[in-house]
């Protein structure tokens, strides 16, 4: 293989399709800057940038991250088939079995039995470990609203915690708020949960959850103000009278499956009591 042909490889997924133009369109869907998805990542708008014109691919540890906020499913992403579409993933496992076997015997022999001996580690541990062995987190799912449009009470905090699956953007929310309104889309709609990163502060360009009196807003935070992401809202501006505090940052939207099922609940909690 040429090396141009590496690189290329190198910046699509497995269907073909280049990693840099799917975060572009993505991002330009849900309406969101290079700086809005940096700040998520945790990255510099010029590594945004550098991702959608293809000199580099996001790290591992950013993928869920991007893929969280963008909408786009890990299998998406990597461009690894669903399982109803068999005849194009049989195209795709032959591709894939074909640049595998083009790398595989490319290594001199010491390095091809020491990639035998990573595959078989990883495989004893694969078969090992059972679905409901994934780790889990505890948030405080509250029944408070968030304002994303007319102003009203957020009213008496009630809610529950509730069981969610362990991941990079999980593993780092504190609590889970409802979207109320339209003034955030198209990145948050009406209904939207939200997860949310307590913090008293948060940069120019974040979404944060606000409360001045007793109104919640989520709101990209301005130095200006409190901006919405729909352009028919004005941007929201207090005086030096006005009390307006942070609640935390909002650092990606729940989805069905982020909730942990029945079966890996009783599991997880029950081998924390033998534990």
């Amino acid at each position: 293989m040429k090396p141009d042909e590496r690189k290329d490889y190198a910046s699509r997924n497995m269907a073909g399709i280049a990693y840099g133009e799917m975060i572009r369109n993505s991002r330009r869907k849900k309406g969101m800057s290079q700086e809005e998805l940096g700040a998520l990542a945790h990255v510099g708008k010029n590594a945004v940038g550098a991702w959608e014109a293809g000199r580099s691919r996001p790290d591992l540890s950013s993928v869920p991250v991007i893929c969280e906020n963008l909408g786009i499913s890990i299998n998406e992403f990597f461009g690894i088939p669903e399982a109803a579409d068999q005849q194009k993933g049989k195209k795709i496992a032959d591709e894939a079995t074909r640049l595998f076997t083009d790398r595989y015997f490319r290594l001199n022999e010491y390095h091809r039995q020491v990639i035998l001996r990573e595959m078989d580690v990883l495989i004893d541990m694969q078969e090992k470990t059972p679905v409901s062995a994934r780790k889990l987190v505890q948030i405080y799912r509250n029944d408070l609203a968030a304002c994303a449009g007319p102003s009203w009470g957020i009213g008496d905090e009630s809610g529950e915690p509730v069981w969610l699956y362990e991941d990079s953007v999980t593993s780092r929310a504190d609590e889970i708020i409802r979207v109320s309104g339209d003034s955030m889309e198209p990145r948050y709609h009406d209904g939207d949960q939200v997860l949310v990163q307590h913090t008293a502060s948060i940069r120019p360009g974040e979404i944060g959850i606000f409360v001045t009196g007793d109104m919640g807003y989520i709101k990209e935070f301005r130095k200006e103000g409190l901006r919405s992401l729909n352009p028919e809202y004005p941007l929201m501006r207090f005086s030096d009278m006005d009390e307006v505090r942070c609640i935390g940052r909002v650092i990606g939207t729940m989805r069905k499956d982020m909730y942990a099922s029945t079966a890996d609940i009783e599991h997880y909690t029950t081998a924390g009591m033998r534990g």
